[in-house]
């Protein structure tokens, strides 16, 4: 893959900028407080123009100290410099996921132009599922992409019952050829309310009925809970914190949140599939996995938002989008010998026939596409509540996409103290050829 060299600097004794060099890939989004701004070109040298940055956030006093005993900002990226130098920290933005850029300002008569590093190594990441055809999916792509380091996977109550769920997810890992994830059962029912379950999307097994023979690996002995403390603990130790993709009912993730808050320290952020700025499935208002248990989703984003993890909302507004049509769920099958293309293949005709339809959705792979591939969606962030007590509507994430600080102003609720990065549009094809290609064994061909 063709890539280019960028200067990235190092804070020297006496407060001036000393060189080092980093590789990034040409074409990488460059990221400026969240927001892509373009990419990276063939010509560029030892700094990225990008527009003017006031919503950059700056490192506080107390950051500004620990930066003597570098920030996890500057952990996670000085992989892309030559040696274990510390970054220029006058003013960060936090480490997004490769291939995305982290961005630090030059001083000097720069202007608005920064310094650039990326890390190069896999990102590490977690998945909460609730397995499940569109999990199943995701489990696949997050098993098999290189460019992800899949740490663990918890599961919980959901699209079926937690138990079935865990048989689901160490039948998806044993076909992926990924024994060595450790996956642990969480929550068995919402913090409230008796469980639902989603068979009638999903099958009598909660996968497909495929009727293939169960996974002979075993599950690991800690509550899900605990297996997310410490895989956590463990990334805030590394320097390397994970990125969490919560694919179910956020019930483990509320419980994490509140009972090992510390556990911040070892997540870069939340990219979770549930909720919707516009449509419902369980309800006319409420996507499922937000309805199932929807205080755990009230408690787990209000506790992110409180321990500055930052959010992304991947929901029905872009669920269905990327799709795999019936040929290339068929070359999948083709592959066969029971391995993970031959499977992914199998839950995409599933779907297919279930509704009726000549292509289907990969659903929650979607999410972790986001994590390959952030320049694939198109994301806003917008205040959040979701809906507590409606006859009708509870469960519903209620998106604020009003432009008026007047509305605002005489709104007796006020602004939602949740923010969060909603997707509002996605390249379904991108992301169906991503999903597709690692299946195949074809990513880095293109």
């Amino acid at each position: 893959m063709p890539a280019t060299t960028l200067g990235a600097h190092d804070e020297g004794a006496d407060g001036s900028l000393v060189g080092g060099t980093g590789t990034l890939v040409v074409g990488a989004p460059v990221l400026v407080g969240g927001t892509v701004v373009g990419t990276v070109e063939p010509e560029v040298e030892d700094c990225v123009d990008v527009p003017a940055a006031d919503g950059l956030p700056t490192v506080g006093a107390e950051e500004q100290a620990a930066a003597t005993d570098v920030t996890a900002a500057a952990r996670t990226t000085q992989r892309a410099v030559d040696g274990r130098r510390r970054l220029w920290l006058g003013r960060i933005v936090r480490a997004y996921p490769r291939p995305l850029v982290v961005l630090a300002p030059a001083v000097g008569d720069h202007g608005n132009r920064y310094v650039a590093a990326v890390t190069t190594e896999p990102t590490p990441i977690v998945l909460d599922v609730d397995t499940g055809v569109d999990d199943a999916c995701a489990l696949l792509l997050a098993a098999l992409h290189p460019d992800l380091d899949l740490r663990a996977v918890s599961c919980v109550g959901g699209n079926a019952p937690v138990d079935d769920v865990v048989r689901n997810t160490l039948l998806v890992l044993e076909a992926a050829g990924r024994p060595d994830v450790p996956v642990a059962r969480g929550a068995e029912r919402p913090l409230l309310e008796p469980p639902v379950d989603a068979r009638h999307v999903h099958g009598d097994d909660g996968m497909a009925d495929l009727g293939w023979t169960p996974s002979s690996l075993s599950v690991d002995p800690r509550h899900a809970v605990e297996l997310l403390r410490d895989v956590c603990r463990e990334a805030a130790a590394e320097g390397r914190p994970v990125t969490l993709v919560p694919l179910a009912p956020l019930t483990n993730i509320a419980l994490l949140l509140r009972t090992y808050p510390d556990v911040a320290q070892g997540i870069s952020e939340i990219i979770f599939m549930g909720g919707a700025a516009n449509v419902g499935n369980a309800t006319a208002s409420a996507e499922f996995n937000v309805f199932h248990d929807p205080e755990a989703a009230a408690v787990a984003l209000e506790a992110a938002t409180e321990l500055g993890i930052p959010i992304t909302m991947y929901g029905l507004d872009v669920f269905y989008q990327p799709v795999v049509p019936a040929e290339l769920a068929d070359e999948l099958v083709a592959v066969g010998g029971g391995g993970a293309a031959e499977l992914a293949g199998s839950l995409i005709r599933f779907q297919n026939a279930r509704f009726n339809r000549p292509a289907s959705t990969i659903g929650d792979a979607g999410a972790v596409c986001v994590v390959i591939d952030r320049t694939g969606v198109r994301t806003e962030p917008l205040p959040l509540r979701v809906e507590l007590a409606g006859t009708w509507s509870r469960g519903r994430t209620i998106v604020d996409r009003r432009d008026w600080s007047g509305d605002m102003a005489h709104d007796p609720h006020g602004e939602a103290p949740v923010r969060v990065e909603v997707a509002l549009e996605v390249d379904g094809p991108r992301y169906s050829r991503l999903w597709v290609d690692t299946l195949l064994g074809r990513v880095g061909e293109r």
